[in-house]
């Protein structure tokens, strides 16, 4: 794990470091789990998405957020698929009291062929974003590229690896800059507790490009995902 974590602050580090140029990263580890649920709407080729995640911060003492995201998509193919979906994120800022942000959000998530062995995937995310309190909605595009592989010797086991990078598109009153706004890079393990179901864990690395100084999470994630076919 060390050796890990080691790895992936040295890529997010090296690859953000001609966007900003700030003097100080504040570091923190941090644990995050979810709960995704997926299932068949009546009409053909639409299904419904659910997601629960929580997250907690100061090496998973205080809580930091919890997210609550269903959505609808429809399968353009056995490979591609168009979503629309809601968020609302109560969060607990440091400074104390709680913030709420409501947002929409659209995305285009494609499955490639198999190359080598390895299962590549491609999620690209438009949110919309507005905080209760606040005037300005602000647009943040999403763009994660996933790859998978089986592990020979363990059948129902696959490693994983994926980033995913964030830039704000316009200027907000409630903070956010047009700016690269963060990068998440993960490597795990993903194991298949039966043919709908499967448990996500492994460590990810976040780093957030703040106005005066930046954050550097090393975050503990688990995803546990069943699918109602």
């Amino acid at each position: 794990m060390k050796i890990i974590r080691t790895w992936l602050t040295a890529v997010a580090l090296t690859s953000i470091s001609p966007m900003v140029a700030h003097a100080e990263t504040i570091e923190d580890g941090r644990i995050w789990l979810n709960l995704t649920m997926q299932g068949d709407l009546p009409a053909e080729k639409w299904r419904w998405y659910a997601e629960l995640q929580p997250r907690w911060r100061e090496e998973g003492r205080d809580l930091d957020a919890v997210i609550v995201r269903p959505a609808v998509y429809y399968k353009l193919s056995d490979a591609s698929s168009i979503w629309a979906g809601y968020g609302y994120i109560p969060s607990y800022p440091d400074s104390g009291g709680m913030r709420y942000e409501n947002r929409l959000w659209q995305q285009f998530l494609h499955t490639f062929a198999p190359w080598n062995g390895v299962q590549f995937s491609s999620r690209t995310r438009l949110e919309e974003r507005r905080l209760e309190d606040a005037d300005d909605t602000g647009y943040r595009l999403r763009q994660m590229v996933r790859a998978s592989h089986p592990i020979a010797s363990y059948p129902k086991l696959a490693a994983v690896v994926w980033d995913e990078v964030f830039y704000n598109l316009n200027d907000t009153d409630w903070g956010a800059r047009e700016a690269f706004d963060q990068n998440r890079a993960f490597v795990g393990l993903s194991y298949a507790v039966s043919e709908t179901a499967k448990v996500e864990a492994g460590y990810l690395n976040q780093y957030v490009n703040g106005a005066t100084t930046d954050k550097m999470n090393h975050v503990l994630s688990a995803t546990f995902s069943v699918n109602f076919q």
